[in-house]
């Protein structure tokens, strides 16, 4: 994540996992963006989701697709990769061993799985959206606020960007 930050490489918009911010700093964007938006005569809402089981089914594919954009430096994109390749869990039932291969999921309590998680996330806040849209997110709780003149106008650039 040095790397990353450091390069100015993640998107501004993620508050969750980052370095100097916290919720506080991204209820005060939500309420900046809102503020601004009503100042100018429009109309504003706020679409909240929050992902459920969002580290559970973090996709490692986009997450190395994700890494190798992000010009990750080779000996931790190999890490990772290697990480990606080889897990494992293992359960004791009834005095047996089960053991099953891990392909999806940011390990919860790590060290590495909000990094992992932002460098996934990443893509998704780095998506073109409309000028009367702006996507923000802590860690997996996604907030999209659309704006326009009129709530008619709210409602469909919602539908567009959410349907």
């Amino acid at each position: 994540m040095q790397h990353i930050h450091s390069n100015n490489l993640m998107i501004r918009n993620q508050f969750g996992f980052t370095p100097q911010t916290s919720t506080i700093d991204a209820v005060m964007a939500l309420k900046d963006y809102a503020q601004k938006s009503i100042n100018e005569g429009q109309y504003v809402a706020v679409i909240s989701l929050d992902v459920k089981g969002a580290f559970d089914a973090a996709w490692w594919p986009g997450i190395i697709a994700s890494l190798r954009n992000l010009r990750c430096p080779g000996d931790l994109y190999t890490l990772c990769v290697s990480y990606f390749n080889e897990s494992n869990a293992f359960i004791t039932i009834n005095n047996g061993i089960v053991q099953t291969k891990i392909n999806k999921g940011c390990p919860q309590g790590s060290a590495s799985g909000p990094g992992l998680w932002n460098i996934q996330y990443n893509a998704l806040l780095n998506l073109e959206y409309t000028k009367n849209n702006k996507v923000m997110a802590y860690a997996d709780d996604l907030k999209i606020l659309v704006k326009g003149r009129t709530q008619e106008e709210v409602e469909n650039y919602a539908n567009r960007h959410t349907g």
